[in-house]
This record gives structure tokens, C-alpha cells and sequence, in this order.
């Protein structure tokens, strides 16, 4: 009866650890899409968690914990909308070139201020000789049938795309989208 207690008690512990440490990440990412890397203090993401200070520091002792952290948070949330919009996509029937053109335009335009704030929390971890793990794009362009080399090709221009369509001064439509994407992919649609 001890031992079932005992760990119940360590269940519930782990559990309000996991959503203690989930609630600052994800005001990590809110203070980095608000005011950019050079802002986040553990200081910052304590107030916009509304955790004590002590708590940011024990699960993320340095800002590059919490940066990659927030980041592979972020990543991993990206991985799983795009592995779904990729088996919808197989399911609805749509192409590649529709799958794509529907992630895009949501990533540069609702989604925009996230998307950029990682790219920014990349290369600052880059800069700082942090590690920076590879998105799963990869393996959502070859589950359309593209090889390696060719789907490596195909999400460096669509990122690189998609960077300067958030950053552009006026928005880009679906059309322009979706002829952009078609042109990368060409035969891989």
C-alpha cells in the first residue's frame, strides 16, 4: 500500500512537472514572437507564465536551455501540422503542390510572427554553437515520392520562400503561392 502511494504521489508530482515545464515553454514562445530573442530573461518568461522565477531556473538553468527547449517545442508542433496536412492531403487526393501551397500561405501569413521568431531562435542558437535539430519536412516531401536529395533541395527553397513571403512588405496571395511551389516541385507534384 506504501509503494502504490508513494508512487502516486511521484505520478502527480512528474505531472504537474510536465505541465509546469510545457507552460513555460509556451510563454517562452509567446515572449519570443512578441518581442524577438534578445528578450527572453527567465525573468520574462516567469511574468508572461505567471510561474515563480525559481521554477523558469529549475527546469531551464541557462536562456540556451530555454531556447532549445522552445525551440524543439515549437519544431515538434510544426512536424505534427505538417505530417497531418500531408495525410489529409493523401486522403482529400490533393497533389503535392496543394499540400504545400496550403502549409505555405498558412506559415507566412497566420502563422508568420511564430515561424519567424524560430527562425530568429535558430540562428541566435546557431551563433552560440547551440545544437539546431532538422525539421521533419524532409520526410513529409518524400512520403509524395520525392528522394532525398531531391526533397533536401525542394524544403531549402520552400523555407527560404517562406522567409521572404513573411518578411515581404505586401502579402502574397494563394496564387502566388501555389505558383511558386509548383515551380520547385515541378516533376514532384
Amino acid at each position: 500500500m506504501l509503494a502504490e502511494e508513494l508512487q502516486e504521489r511521484s505520478d502527480g508530482r512528474r505531472q504537474r512537472g510536465d505541465a509546469s515545464r510545457r507552460r513555460i515553454l509556451d510563454a517562452a514562445s509567446q515572449v519570443i514572437v512578441a518581442a524577438g530573442v534578445g528578450s527572453i530573461t527567465h525573468r520574462a518568461v516567469a511574468e508572461a507564465a505567471s510561474v515563480p522565477l525559481a521554477r523558469v531556473s529549475y527546469h531551464f538553468p541557462t536562456i540556451d536551455d530555454l531556447l532549445v527547449a522552445a525551440t524543439t517545442q515549437y519544431l515538434e508542433a510544426f512536424d505534427e501540422r505538417l505530417w497531418a496536412s500531408a495525410a489529409s492531403a493523401a486522403v482529400d487526393g490533393r497533389s503535392m503542390v496543394d499540400a504545400c501551397t496550403a502549409f505555405l500561405l498558412d506559415l507566412i501569413t497566420t502563422g508568420s510572427a511564430a515561424f519567424l521568431s524560430m527562425v530568429e531562435v535558430r540562428l541566435a542558437l546557431h551563433r552560440r554553437g547551440g545544437p539546431v535539430d532538422q525539421i521533419g519536412v524532409v520526410g513529409v516531401i518524400r512520403s509524395f515520392g520525392a528522394d532525398e536529395e531531391r526533397a533536401q533541395a525542394i524544403v531549402a527553397a520552400l523555407f527560404g520562400y517562406a522567409v521572404l513571403a513573411a518578411t515581404a512588405p505586401e502579402p502574397v496571395t494563394r496564387a502566388q503561392v501555389r505558383a511558386y511551389v509548383g515551380t520547385v516541385l515541378g516533376d514532384a507534384s
